[in-house]
């Protein structure tokens, strides 16, 4: 049996695999996705867009990223829980 994932929270910027590739490869399975990024604004919200993630937040901001978990995770509730690509 396969895992059940609630929620992915992945930087942009990580080793082998960046997190908008990664955030493509997730969102086939419709997990909800949270983007951290350094990228700010209109750039941030630009790559959210170009992978359909569900929020990308800006790095050293815990409160946008506590609420932004918590939005996502509220409309992941509304869908069942998909099984983690491989």
């Amino acid at each position: 049996m396969r895992d059940k994932v609630a929620l992915v929270l992945t930087d942009v910027e990580m080793p082998e695999m960046d997190g908008l590739a990664l955030t493509r490869r997730i969102k086939l399975g419709a997990v909800p996705v949270v983007i951290h990024s350094s990228l700010t604004g209109q750039a941030g919200e630009e790559h959210a867009r170009s992978v359909a993630a569900d929020a990308c937040v800006t790095k050293f901001a815990p409160d946008e990223l506590a609420a932004a978990m918590h939005l996502a995770l509220a409309g992941a509730s509304r869908a069942p829980q998909a099984d983690m690509p491989s």
